[in-house]
């Protein structure tokens, strides 16, 4: 320690806790609970949660709320920055993040093109079935997006983010209601 009074303070400047995250953690069983039940609405707060942490963490000018609404333009920058978090720390942990936000994005374009044809069709078709399994085509590779960041963030079960907030059931609660309308739909359009 310096005697000097009028000497500037020494002190540790670095701003990181020590187990923060840059990206948002979740575990598996509450991902895919969500993104179903949610009919993928989660997907928006998903992403918006993983830019928002991201921003946090490493201080950056970005809208997190912009690129969750125009997810297909920034899930390959997002799932590439989770790849650079794991080289930077050293996790050797195997995927294609080019690939799965591509994969991404593709089946995000095609589902929306589906919905748009089902809805001018006052029949249940094939469309319409291929629409709900578009939902899990574009909830798996967001899915492998959340399996990189739990890794890169040291928590790779998602624990410290597993349990059902009453916020959680409200939005699951929405989600019943709108399966409910699907169902229902399908039942009065079968006319069983």
């Amino acid at each position: 320690m310096d005697s000097n009074i009028y000497s500037a303070p020494e002190a540790d400047l670095d701003t990181t806790l020590e187990g923060e995250s840059s990206f948002y953690v979740v575990s598996p069983i509450k991902f895919w609970v969500m993104s179903l039940g949610t009919m993928g609405l989660y997907s928006v707060y998903w992403i918006y949660r993983h830019w928002a942490e991201y921003r946090r963490a490493s201080g950056e000018d970005m809208w997190p709320v912009m690129r969750a609404i125009f997810s297909i333009f920034f899930t390959h920058s997002l799932f590439s920055k989770i790849q650079s978090r794991l080289e930077e720390t050293e996790i050797d942990y195997r995927w294609s993040p080019g690939l799965w936000a591509t994969f991404y994005v593709i089946f995000t374009i095609v589902g929306s093109i589906v919905d748009r044809v089902s809805y001018y069709s006052d029949e249940i078709s094939l469309v319409d079935m291929v629409s709900i399994l578009l939902l899990l085509l574009t909830v798996w590779p967001l899915y492998q997006g959340q399996k990189a960041a739990n890794m890169a963030s040291g928590d790779v079960s998602g624990q410290i983010n597993s349990r059902f907030t009453p916020w959680n059931f409200i939005w699951l609660a929405i989600g019943a209601l709108l399966w409910g309308f699907v169902i229902f739909g399908a039942y009065f359009l079968l006319g069983v």
